[in-house]
This record gives C-alpha cells, structure tokens and sequence, in this order.
C-alpha cells in the first residue's frame, strides 16, 4: 500500500477505463523509454475491464447488504513521511448476487497536508455464478477477484483468484492470489493477500481480533530508480466492543493496530513498526 495525494474512490470505473485505453497513468516514475504492453499486462487490463462491465450492469436489486464503518488511528515513528501522525479510515463493504466488494479510502494527516490512499477490491463468487458449490473440507468458495491501488503518481492492477477458507473461531478467513501490474514498472509481479476476522469474549468483554497482510514481489529494473523490492505489508487489530457500555453493541470499538512493513514502498531495508491507537464506529 501507499500513498496518494488527491485521489478518492468515486468513480473508480472510469479510472481503470481511462488507464487502460491510455496504457499508463500519468504522474509517477516514468521510463525512459515506452514499454510494450506485455502478455500479462494486457490480461490484467482486460480482466479488470470485464469486471468493472459486470458489476455496472448489475441492477440494485441484486445487492444483498451493504455496510460502512470510520476508523481513527493515531501512530509515531513511521517512515519516509511525518513521523507522527493521524489517519481516518472510510470503509465500505458489500455483498451482491454473484460477489462481494471491499472499497477504503485512507487520509494522512488529518491536520496540515493530506494526502489520500484508496483501494478497491471487487470478487466473483464461482458457487454463486454457477449455482453449484465450490466447496471441499475447509474450502467455503472459490473466488475471481481484483484489485485497484490508487497511489500518488501511480494505480496498481491485480487479478487473481480468492479461497474463503472455513477455520474455526473465525467469522471468515480470505486468501487471495494475484498477477501484480504497475504500467510504470517494468515486468509484473505476484502478490498474496489474507484477511480475517474473529470475535470472542473475556468475561464480560467482548473482542474483535481482525486485520489483513499483503505480500507482493519485486517488480522492475533491478539496480535502478524504476524497482520495489519484495515487500510485507500486516495490520492486524485488537478491538474491544465499548459501544456495550451505552447499549450500542457492535458499533463502537476501541484498541490497537500494529502496522508493520518491510522494505516500505518497495525500498529496501526501510523497515516501519507502528503500534496506533484506533476507534472504529460502524455506521
């Protein structure tokens, strides 16, 4: 993940459209010289296409629910960038008749100037497409899915495939598998991400332990300005349930996310470790 200056997460359609039909993004590292749409490029671009078609053609009725939640976080010591600082948090999660949605956009630092950092990761249910169950043993779904980075002066495409895993104690387990593309490097790239999310109770306490990691490859030219290195991304949180105490239960948390990257923005040995105190309302 990094960060971007001015962007948010309307009209996230029209962003891979125009990136697409131009080949590459304006703002960023740019090449030296134009680089050719290589065969996995061009998979990526088309795929992403195909989803973006899909789900602007699905009619509203077939939205199952749909939730949102804000997220404040405070942290020191990062990296490369104001070494204290706040971030809010919108995130929007959906589920349709034929997939599911996960769209955030982050802003840092609230006070001062900003900047803003969006993702949007769209999934296709095979067992609710076909109507038949993809599932075996502790395998709930197989998924297509994708993703959109927006960043400052780039946009990452990922497309790959997703297991929800059935682990006991947790709500949900997601692995997802991607072929990683930014126009402005060359080569492309993998990258692994999980999610997860639990809840449990001490006593009278009630917990939600949840949070993702990524982990993507190295892309570019190696030995030179246009290369990230290998880089691991985790935020896992540890949330307590305080919205109980005014008979709000499940709608107001307070506790902390440890975020923790290696080689940060793909440079290497550039290591960030931040403990953050969050709240997080669900709206």
């Amino acid at each position: 993940m990094s960060w971007l200056n001015g962007v948010g997460i309307p009209n996230l359609g029209q962003i891979i459209v125009n990136a697409a039909l131009a080949g590459r993004v304006p703002g960023g590292r740019k090449p030296e010289a134009k680089r050719k749409m290589n065969y996995p490029k061009t998979t990526v671009y088309a795929v992403c296409l195909c989803l973006i078609v899909l789900l602007s053609s699905t009619p509203a009725v077939a939205q199952t629910w749909n939730a949102f939640n804000a997220q404040l976080l405070y942290g020191a010591d990062f990296k490369l960038e104001r070494e204290k600082a706040e971030t809010l948090t919108l995130e929007w999660i959906n589920e349709w008749a034929y997939g599911d949605n996960f769209a955030f956009v982050d802003i840092r630092p609230l006070r001062g100037n900003s900047s803003f950092y969006g993702e949007w990761s769209p999934r296709l249910s095979f067992s609710k497409i076909s109507g038949k169950a993809f599932s075996a043993g502790p395998v709930e779904d197989v998924l297509l899915s994708g993703t959109l980075e927006k960043g400052e002066g780039f946009t990452n495409y990922l497309i790959g495939a997703a297991v929800d895993l059935d682990v006991p104690g947790f709500n949900f387990v997601q692995t997802n598998g991607y072929l990683r593309e930014n126009p402005d490097l060359a080569g492309t790239t993998w990258q692994v991400t999980v999610v997860w999310n639990a809840t449990f109770e001490t006593g009278p306490a009630h917990w939600m332990f949840d949070g993702y990691f990524d982990w993507a490859g190295s892309e570019g030219e190696a030995e030179t300005s246009a290369h990230e290195k290998q880089n691991f991304l985790m935020q896992p949180r540890l949330l307590l349930d305080v919205g109980r105490l005014v008979n709000r239960q499940g709608q107001i948390y307070v506790g902390i996310e440890w975020w923790y990257w290696h080689n940060k923005f793909g440079i290497s040995e550039v290591k960030e470790s931040v403990v953050q105190a969050m709240i997080r309302v669900n709206l």
